[in-house]
């Protein structure tokens, strides 16, 4: 049985048409979203599975899942916003128990590979979660699986997860979602590393004895009729040499020899000497083959071991850029939880260009790359006092919209002055006017212990206090997510 098919016969086609609707997204956009999604899950069940612990929470939640909801997916997408909100809610748990905090790590990926925005990202996988699970627990039911033939249904689809994973997909999410797979392959480059450098070594180390040797017969053969063959051993001693080094630079030595000995024997140096430059030439060109092929050898494999080198750097830089990128990781998902009646509401809002709200949105919607750190361009207060000019606290509004949308982030308010008048005076005042957000915030319905706020006076100032445009830049409200 192929799970992966029967979920895209069955819920794919559906659910992408209805979850485009919702979240106002293209249809193509969303169906790629869904071919990547449903392998990645699935591929998480069967990692998750391979723990007796997880199995057991795994077939308990497959089981317990409402099948029916892959009865009628336009039914319930027609139902409004509040079944939708029950279906994503579900879909946090599977998530929590397949990924915990490499969620917003996928969202990015899934966001990067299919062209939608984060927070479609973000929504879709939620919608998804708990289909692919109810496929699951329906097929448990159906075939009255017990756990451990539930764990080996799950290890039997590897091998669909692998076909089915749309390509370039698997390779972007990188080590972090491999599973104990990676650490395997990881143990064995490793290993081979390190049986190639031996192996290597080892024949490089053969290479040179076998020159080595050979020369020094040449020597002792040559040596002993005359300074002319003992100069022919000697170059053939510099050729093995030579070609231990380079592998490559055999004939540009080979041919004065050979042209020394013709010379030799062309004016009758010795006794027998034409004999002994014979049995010379003979040890220098079986020494020059054999330092070539030993030399090529070690050559072929140096490459070799290079290029798994190469290989595992790439790796290691793979997995060092999604360590990088686990902060991000883990502020996605602080962004997990979605009120979608609230993000209805958030999604028709127009931000001021450069405002808080606009950056916050980018921020979210690029995958929660940056620092999360947010500053106030457009409000303002009365001089010397903590109130809110009123036509500036629409600002304000804006964030608590976004806040509002997603229920799960916490943020601090830091307040600011420049450095004129009194420096106590000025922290009061900034903690005061960081507090003033704060309950414009709690106004707009935002849980007073999802803020906290903390006034800084004149500390890190971000310009120039010598100029007026300056110390107007330094006094400022920031909002920084928590971490």
């Amino acid at each position: 049985m192929n799970l992966l098919d029967m979920v895209k016969d069955q819920v794919t086609g559906s659910l992408g048409s209805q979850a485009a609707k919702f979240l106002g997204e293209s249809e193509s956009g969303v169906g790629k979203a869904l071919d990547g999604i449903f392998p990645v899950l699935l591929g998480k069940m069967a990692d998750t599975a391979d723990d007796s612990n997880g199995l057991g929470k795994l077939f308990d939640m497959a089981k317990g899942q409402d099948a029916s909801i892959l009865d009628d997916i336009g039914g319930l997408f027609g139902g409004g916003a509040g079944n939708v909100a029950k279906l994503m809610n579900g879909g946090s748990g599977v998530l929590n128990l397949l990924l915990g905090n490499s969620t917003g790590g996928l969202i990015d990926k899934i966001a990067g590979f299919s062209g939608l925005k984060g927070s479609a990202a973000s929504s879709l996988i939620k919608m998804a979660a708990p289909f692919l699970m109810s496929m699951v627990g329906r097929h448990i039911k159906n075939k009255a699986l017990d756990a451990v033939g539930f764990g080996k249904f799950l290890g039997e689809q590897r091998g669909n997860i692998q076909s089915s994973m749309p390509q370039g997909l698997l390779s972007s999410l990188g080590a972090g979602f491999l599973g104990k797979g990676a650490s395997a392959v990881s143990g064995l480059a490793s290993d081979g590393m390190d049986a190639g450098k031996k192996i290597v070594g080892g024949a490089t180390d053969a290479a040179g004895k076998v020159v080595g040797g050979a020369a020094d017969a040449g020597k002792k053969l040559v040596g002993g009729v005359g300074n002319v063959a003992g100069s022919a051993a000697n170059m053939a001693g510099d050729v093995g040499g030579a070609a231990v080094k380079t592998g490559g630079s055999i004939l540009r030595w080979l041919i004065p020899l050979l042209i020394l000995l013709g010379v030799a024997g062309w004016f009758g140096i010795g006794p027998g000497l034409g004999g002994a430059a014979d049995a010379a030439k003979g040890a220098v060109e079986k020494t020059a083959d054999m330092a070539g092929d030993a030399a090529k050898g070690a050559a072929d494999m140096a490459g070799d071991a290079a290029k798994g080198a190469a290989d595992m750097a790439g790796d290691a830089a793979g997995a060092a850029g999604d360590a990088m990128k686990g902060a991000a990781g883990a502020i996605g998902g602080m962004f997990g939880k979605i009120d979608e009646v609230a993000k209805g509401a958030l999604d028709k809002i127009k931000f001021t260009a450069g405002s808080a709200g606009s950056e916050m949105m980018k921020f979210i919607d690029g995958g929660f790359k940056g620092d999360g750190r947010f500053t106030f361009k457009n409000l303002t207060f009365a001089t010397g006092s903590a109130n809110i000019d009123g036509a500036t606290a629409v600002e304000v509004d804006n964030m608590a919209a976004i806040l509002k949308a997603y229920p799960g982030v916490k943020v601090n308010v830091e307040g600011y002055t420049d450095n004129t008048g009194n420096a106590d005076a000025n922290v009061q005042l900034s903690q005061a006017r960081a507090n003033a957000v704060k309950a414009r915030l709690m106004a707009k319905g935002i849980n007073a212990a999802r803020v906290n706020t903390k006034g800084f006076g004149a500390a890190n100032p971000v310009a120039d206090n010598g100029t007026a445009e300056g110390r107007a830049q330094n006094r400022r409200i920031e909002m920084v997510i928590m971490k």
